[in-house]
């Protein structure tokens, strides 16, 4: 019973309370679900003179689809019918960078928020 479990909890991705997608070689960290995936990966990023470790987000429309980085282009071709959604991006963020901020005081992304908004 024990080593069901387990098997059942390591194929959900979920043991130790750490969900993920796996996708061809590449575990991605879930960060969040609500509305679409957001998605967490540590790669090295070539800079000016070496490659140093850095954490890279991706997202997805759903858990099935494909996962993409998480850049304004990317977010707008994947939700281009919801123009509120667009919208409300391009009024919101003003680099890919700041797609990733975190409201400490709604314990919510920002992204997360104006999707949310978009879509009532």
């Amino acid at each position: 019973m024990k080593i069901m479990l387990l098997s059942i909890l390591l194929y959900a991705g979920i043991l130790n309370g750490q969900g993920y997608r796996e996708v061809g070689k590449r575990k991605y960290t879930i960060v969040d679900t609500v509305g679409f995936y957001l998605y967490s990966y540590n790669m090295l990023v070539q800079g000016e003179k070496i490659a140093r470790p850095e954490t890279v987000y991706f997202f997805s429309v759903d858990k099935e689809s494909p996962v993409l980085e998480l850049t304004m282009d990317n977010l707008e071709k994947a939700f281009a019918s919801n123009p509120k959604f667009r919208y409300s991006l391009e009024a919101s963020f003003h680099g890919d960078k700041q797609l990733i901020a975190y409201d400490k005081a709604i314990r919510m992304y920002k992204i997360k928020y104006l999707y949310s908004q978009a879509i009532k």
